[in-house]
């Protein structure tokens, strides 16, 4: 059983939830930009979190799949269709053989995650199946897909549906991406910043520029200064960190980013956020507001918990058409 790409996306690659604890080596974490979308998409369809889920950018792939197949969609909606039928996100989907899911346009958002009963059989490379595009390992051939790959589905049961089946039953996580400030807390070097420009810094929206991409997103707003120029001794940064640049423009770090950097750390991103402005992309404005470590923390078990009990609700399957878990 495979998956065949009929028309290659603008960046489509596998990831999970990345490689864990090799930051001292140099190995960043990276995986899904969207941690909350890849595991709902997982959830969906059966799957543990953990497992690697298609993460896609617009325009995407077209895709056909040779056998029947249970799949979800999470995260950004791209209008998708099979056979001229609309495919929600975020709902448990059954296809018959021989399907080719279309993606007509961007509806909202910037990451959509695809998972599939079952998952895809990829290699593991360092205890994590995700695409790190940089160093070109892990994932579909360490790269993003292209038109004529044929990548093998790990389910071997037949599955037998006849036409398309959309579940009743559907999750609505848009509490976690609702518009707000990013919780924040300063950065090693945030007393580096003066009064004036930490007082534009959370007060002032920024932009997000052009260039962003799975390795961090460059901003545009008030023009930051530090009190002193001075150089800095390359120092551990992550996914989150917003680092002051030469230019007096901020930057922050995503999945992908290095795992040391030479640039001021004036802020860090809670990780309950991180999915939230994995969804934002360019022209999207983001502003600031600092939390309590202990509320972050509280936050990102809120968030966890939730995910379970999406999956718990996952086992009662049989709800009324229309209803929520």
């Amino acid at each position: 059983m495979f998956m065949e790409i009929c028309k290659a996306g603008l960046l489509d690659s596998f990831q999970d939830h990345g490689r864990q604890g090799l930051a001292h080596l140099g190995m960043g974490t990276g995986g899904c930009m969207d941690s909350l979308a890849a595991s709902l998409a997982n959830i969906l369809v059966g799957n543990a979190m953990e497992e690697p889920v298609l993460e896609m950018h617009f325009p995407a792939a077209k895709i056909r799949f040779e056998k029947a197949v249970i799949l979800a969609l999470s995260g950004a909606d791209f209008a998708a269709t099979v056979a001229g039928i609309s495919i929600p996100i975020n709902r448990q989907i059954h296809l018959p053989a021989n399907s080719e899911l279309i993606f007509e346009k961007k509806e909202s958002w910037q990451r959509c995650c695809l998972g599939v009963a079952g998952g895809w059989d990829l290699p593991i490379v360092l205890n994590s199946g995700s695409t790190l595009l940089k160093t070109g390992i892990g994932g579909w051939e360490g790269r993003a897909l292209k038109k004529k790959d044929l990548v093998p589905l790990k389910s071997k049961e037949p599955l037998f549906f006849s036409e398309v089946n959309i579940a009743p039953y559907f999750v609505a996580p848009y509490t976690w991406y609702r518009a707000a400030p990013f919780h924040v807390f300063p950065g090693p070097e945030w007393n580096e910043l003066s009064p004036v420009s930490q007082k534009q810094l959370m007060e002032t929206a920024f932009t997000i520029t052009p260039a962003n991409d799975r390795m961090g997103y460059r901003l545009a707003g008030s023009e930051l200064e530090r009190l002193h120029q001075k150089e800095m001794r390359s120092s551990a940064v992550l996914p989150g960190t917003i680092q002051l640049l030469p230019n007096g423009q901020p930057l922050v770090l995503m999945a992908d980013g290095q795992t040391t950097g030479g640039y001021p750390r004036i802020l860090q991103i809670a990780e309950v956020d991180l999915p939230r402005l994995a969804q934002l992309g360019t022209g999207d404005s983001l502003w600031f507001s600092f939390l309590e470590m202990d509320t972050a923390i509280q936050l990102k078990q809120s968030q966890q918990n939730w995910l379970h009990q999406v999956a718990v609700g996952m086992q009662f399957q049989a709800k009324p058409a229309g209803s929520s878990i």
